[in-house]
């Protein structure tokens, strides 16, 4: 929860999670407030609200909405492909053979299943591997492949980068790709001032300051 705000991510089903926990933790709290209040009853109202919390938390995973907050649209296709992925609405299934502990895997899932899931609600992704680390799966056919479903039709690629996944995806779904723009890639900010007076801080006052110190505490030692 804490390492997606960090990012700029804010989902609805996160946020409402959130709360209900927040909610059940204080109507818990207030229930054991009342000392008058025999234990067992304390117990019983405990169980009911975690029974009520639980359920809140199990409807709000049905919450999709999600909001980048980021400057840099870090969790976010650009705005051109999100239009024109928003143009399929035919289901799409990946299926990725690929082991968890594979470096291409995170960068898959990372750079760009994790947009695409929040952008296709009819995406199904399907990890498919018989071991971890895939260190004996890399030999077996097949392994790294990265196949895609939709619309009838099927494609294979061993790219797990955005452009090549969107590119694949594109294909299959007979959508023209966006012109790619640079108005669209954030370059950060420029600096506001110009550095001044950095060449004599490093090279002039710094030195000059470890030397008269250096000096003083040779001298105190003496």
């Amino acid at each position: 929860m804490v390492a997606e705000f960090q990012h700029g991510l804010i989902r609805l089903t996160t946020v409402l999670t959130a709360v209900a926990l927040i909610l059940a933790g204080l109507a818990v709290a207030a229930i054991w407030m009342r000392l008058g209040m025999a234990v067992s009853r304390r117990v019983y109202e405990s169980i009911a609200v975690c029974l009520l919390a639980g359920a809140v938390v199990f409807a709000c995973t049905f919450a999709s909405a999600s909001w980048d907050a980021s400057e840099s649209r870090s969790n976010s296709f650009s705005k051109a492909d999100e239009s024109a992925l928003r143009q399929i609405q035919m289901p799409l299934r990946i299926d990725v053979h690929l082991a968890p502990e594979d470096p291409r895997r995170f960068d898959l899932e990372h750079h760009a299943l994790s947009k695409l899931r929040r952008l296709m609600p009819k995406l199904e992704v399907r990890y498919l591997s018989t071991a971890s680390i895939g260190l004996f799966e890399q030999t077996r056919a097949g392994y790294g492949e990265i196949w895609y479903y939709l619309g009838g039709r099927n494609a294979m690629s061993r790219v797990t980068t955005a452009e090549g996944v969107l590119k694949t995806i594109y294909s299959l779904a007979g959508v023209a790709p966006p012109k790619e723009s640079d108005e669209a890639i954030f370059r950060g900010h420029p600096l506001a001032a110009p550095p001044r007076g950095v060449g004599t801080i490093f090279y002039v006052c710094w030195p000059g300051l470890v030397l008269v110190s250096g000096i003083l505490m040779r001298w105190r030692l003496r």
